[in-house]
């Protein structure tokens, strides 16, 4: 049995969706994995590589690739799950989340809005590449629109001072032509953007609208209002990294490989949506079906909730969003269901128990209705590529 270490700099959300791709991989092949956190302290490479003698390394420096600039790897192989391809000027088969694509449905979702500017905000650190990758393709963007783009540069002193970013951001946004929308290189510094904002008596997502990267939930979920993210595929991340990992212990990777993954989607929250002919019950309405779609919600529940008869309510949501509560309701479980058909990873059935069918007939004949085809038909097509799992011959 092989072993892999795989060494952790990011947040916890993303590390773990990352870890269980590594991990569905190990398994297959028949690693033994040694997770070392690597967030806040220098790892003792040395020791590490004596007592584990490992047969291969992967790294997720995507937080602080510099924490590795002084590892003597020597020939063990070594794949990044992060953009930067080199580490002390040794280059590494790397694996890396299509920016470009991050920047267009970021942008896409701001360009919604008819803003009349928009703003970058980057990394603590902007000559990180996947920090500067996506900034040149949000210049692109603006510039192909002919939109004003502002970038805001946190200072390093910023990363441990939540305060002192909030306030750097709302002084760069008390200027800036409205309405205006805000691409956040992460959902953290996101979230200081939608709190400078609401401290600045802006409203969101009318004057200022924000979307941030990786739909950390306990980060998008807590804002007030709730933030807008791009979703990598963080999964296929760590897939990528160990099936890279396999190749390069087999002799059969160079050095210069690099394996690009696409993001799955745009997650869409109060920060972006467009309301601006909503009322507060109309709003309120549509992030109770977001939350609850898939847990038995109905249109009666809702406007109980409301001080106002369900007529009423439903009149002033058909007329804001052009379909009934209903219908809003039936498209979110639809689309989570199609979520997870497009992973792959989960049956049929508990897809439709989850997403609120009493059985899998009853989850079928409402997709045919939808689609035209059977959810099996639908995943077949449209199932992310790259999830599968690779042979395990000449993997021991």
């Amino acid at each position: 049995m092989k072993t892999v270490i795989v060494f952790r700099t990011g947040t916890l959300g993303v590390w773990r969706e990352k870890y269980n791709g590594i991990a569905t991989y190990a398994r297959a092949v028949e690693w033994q994995l040694k997770p070392v956190d690597a967030r806040n302290t220098r790892p003792e490479f040395k020791p590490l590589f004596e007592y584990w003698k490992p047969d291969g390394v992967i790294i997720d420096a995507s937080g602080n690739p510099r924490m590795f600039d002084n590892a003597k790897f020597g020939k063990i192989p070594v794949v990044l799950m992060n953009p930067e391809t080199s580490i002390r000027g040794h280059q590494h088969p790397s694996v890396l989340s299509d920016s470009e694509e991050i920047a267009r449905l970021a942008a896409s979702e701001l360009l919604e809005l008819n803003p009349s500017s928009l703003v970058f905000i980057e990394w603590f650190d902007s000559s990180i590449a996947w920090s500067m990758a996506r900034r040149k393709a949000m210049e692109n963007i603006a510039r192909m629109h002919g939109l004003q783009l502002t970038i805001i540069s946190p200072a390093r002193v910023d990363a441990e001072n939540p305060a002192r970013l909030e306030k750097r951001i709302e002084d760069a946004l008390a200027h800036l032509p409205r309405p205006c929308g805000i691409f956040a290189v992460t959902d953290m510094i996101g979230a200081a953007a939608v709190s400078a904002a609401s401290r600045l008596s802006m409203r969101i997502p009318d004057d200022i609208a924000v979307v941030s990267v990786d739909d950390d939930p306990e980060i998008c979920e807590n804002c007030v209002p709730s933030l807008s993210s791009v979703r990598p595929d963080f999964l296929q991340l760590g897939t990528s990294a160990a099936r890279l990992l396999n190749d390069a212990m087999s002799g059969r990777c160079g050095h210069d490989v690099k394996v690009i993954v696409p993001p799955l989607r745009i997650v869409r929250r109060a920060s972006t949506r467009s309301t601006q002919t909503y009322d507060r019950n109309v709003r309120k309405a549509l992030e109770t079906i977001r939350l609850g779609a898939c847990t038995g919600i109905t249109p009666a529940k809702i406007a109980e909730s409301f001080g106002i008869s369900r007529r009423m309510v439903e009149l002033r949501f058909k007329a804001a969003t052009g379909k009934t509560m209903g219908d809003a309701i039936l498209d979110q479980r639809l689309s989570v269901a199609c979520d997870f058909l497009k992973d792959g990873k989960t049956a049929i059935s508990a897809i439709a128990n989850f997403c609120g069918w009493k059985s899998d007939l009853a989850f079928r004949k409402v997709f045919i209705s939808r689609f035209g085809v059977s959810p099996r038909e639908w995943q077949k097509t449209h199932r992310a590529t790259g999830n599968s799992l690779p042979p395990t011959s000449g993997a021991s």
